[in-house]
């Protein structure tokens, strides 16, 4: 069966990205609701669900800064980074690239919405094994990082261009 129509990577990303803000919503609003800071061994001693407010950026980054100036940088380096994506996906031809900045752009619109809205990002996905701990993170968070993953990964793989 063909489709009569072509459907555009680029549209297909778009979608994605909304489909991944949604769902990292709809998790931190489930998150919020239910889970407290002492957590919920989901996998003990491997995978926990824990409420944690992430007024900084990933790792605690800025978190030392007064918090007004904090919320700024933050927000505009989102603000940012969205807009650099929008123009990357404008000019993509490659799906996979497209589908990846889908991805980047869905987890980046998440947390920004986290920020405007509360002036912190909810993260609650905690792994851990014994004393070696992953920061908590959220949907938004991998979301980010396997675009970017994919986007690394590919500009490996893809073929060199011939020298000129």
């Amino acid at each position: 069966m063909t489709w009569p129509f072509r459907i555009d990577a680029r549209i297909v990303s778009s979608l994605l990205g909304g489909v991944v803000l949604v769902l990292d919503q709809v998790s931190k609003h489930l998150a919020t609701l239910h889970l407290s800071r002492e957590g919920v061994a989901i996998i003990p001693g491997f995978f926990d669900l824990t409420l944690v407010h992430n007024p900084g950026a990933a790792f605690g980054l800025f978190n030392a800064l007064p918090g007004l100036y904090r919320q700024l940088l933050l927000v505009g380096v989102a603000l940012l980074a969205s807009g650099v994506i929008l123009y990357l996906l404008s000019r993509t031809t490659r799906p996979l690239s497209a589908l990846a900045l889908g991805w980047i752009l869905g987890g980046a619109l998440g947390n920004l919405v986290d920020r405007l809205r509360f002036g912190w990002v909810v993260d609650f996905i905690h792994v851990h094994w014994h004393d070696l701990s992953w920061p908590v993170f959220n949907i938004a968070d991998s979301a980010i990082t396997l675009g970017i993953g994919v986007m690394v990964w590919e500009s490996f793989t893809l073929p060199k261009e011939a020298e000129k």
